[in-house]
């Protein structure tokens, strides 16, 4: 082969590897997203005291439009925009059970 085609050859194979290292560095990226993602919505249930029901109650209500969507709500994103509802269930359901017995 001819001395040129030896060298885009080579550069051609540097660029190959250099674009599987970007590419296991993207997947990699996009796990560590993920991951930080399900943190910040476990610390948000979390910090809301709510069980997988209440959440899975919430879940269904923004799908049933019987809640709107956080970004259709002002200052969307606060995390205080469930509280209420979901502290009063908590607190009813305490009262509830300290009236029985």
């Amino acid at each position: 082969m001819s001395e040129k085609l030896d060298k885009i050859g080579a550069e051609r194979d540097r660029a190959r590897e250099k674009r599987d290292q970007w590419d296991a560095r993207y997947k990699e990226l996009c796990q560590k997203y993920i991951q930080q993602e399900n943190t910040e919505i476990h610390e948000m249930v979390r910090a809301r005291n709510m069980t997988p029901d209440q959440l899975a109650e919430v879940l269904k209500a923004l799908q049933g439009g019987l809640l709107p969507f956080p970004a259709a709500v002002p200052g969307a994103g606060a995390p205080d925009a469930l509280a209420g509802r979901d502290n009063n269930t908590s607190e009813i359901k305490e009262d509830k059970e300290h009236e029985d017995q």
